[in-house]
């Protein structure tokens, strides 16, 4: 069987997966979520995904979408000022700029409707990888360089990537232990464990604080839908 992926940890989650006799939605659900870790830039859980599924022993072939949704509030004029003029950036970066996330939705279908193991045996390694942490490589250091001056305008963010205000060093140990936290819920209660409690009402009020004047609406996580359309 062969396996790829775009980093090393997540190929090794997929294979532990597999040896503890899981099925490739298994390990399909294993290496996205490693990736919402080990590769932030390119996957996580805060996104959306899709994934193409072929089962083999009855020739099932299916796409399970797993996009962001607009947030219920969302509307035309919300990133234009009073004038109708553009607010620069406002799409791109900050508590507006962000859809409701698909990814946790699909990782929980994907394993309940097609993978033979729990979904939290599934999550163990990425949340192994998230407490412990690992180390961050050269092509790390480089898109976080790209991203370090809009990383320094939120503390928060800022305390977890840099070291200080300042780029880390090769090869640094990156913990997450809120990332831990909050992949641990979804193992343990599945959809709920995002989508519902006290993880959502956390985001409202960071994304009160952050939003523009006019533009305070946040949307109920509960109502997004399975994340399979």
């Amino acid at each position: 069987m062969a396996i790829a992926s775009a980093h090393p940890l997540a190929t090794a989650a997929d294979l532990k997966i597999l040896d503890k006799g899981g099925n490739v939605f298994d390990a399909a659900v294993a290496v996205s979520a490693a990736l919402t870790v080990v590769e932030p830039s390119g996957s996580g859980l805060g996104g959306g995904g899709y994934w193409l599924l072929h089962r083999e022993k009855d020739g099932l072939e299916t796409l399970i979408d797993g996009r962001e949704k607009a947030p219920l509030a969302a509307h035309k004029d919300m990133y234009l000022d009073k004038e109708g003029k553009v607010i620069a950036k406002l799409s791109l970066d900050g508590a507006l700029s962000a859809a409701i996330p698909g990814m946790p939705a699909g990782l929980v279908h994907l394993s309940k409707k097609y993978g033979k193991l729990p979904l939290a045996e599934s999550l163990m390694p990425a949340i192994r990888y998230a407490q412990t942490g690992y180390a961050i490589g050269e092509r790390y250091l480089k898109l976080l360089k790209f991203r370090s001056e809009l990383l320094k305008q939120y503390p928060s963010t800022a305390d977890i990537f840099l070291n200080d205000g300042k780029l880390p060093k090769p090869y640094s140990i990156l913990r997450q232990p809120d990332l831990a936290k909050t992949l641990t819920q979804l193992a343990e209660s599945g959809r709920d464990g995002f989508y519902s409690g006290t993880l959502p009402r956390s985001w409202s009020t960071v994304s009160k604080k952050r939003a523009v004047s006019g533009q305070k609406k946040i949307l109920s996580l509960i109502r997004l839908s399975s994340g399979s359309r």
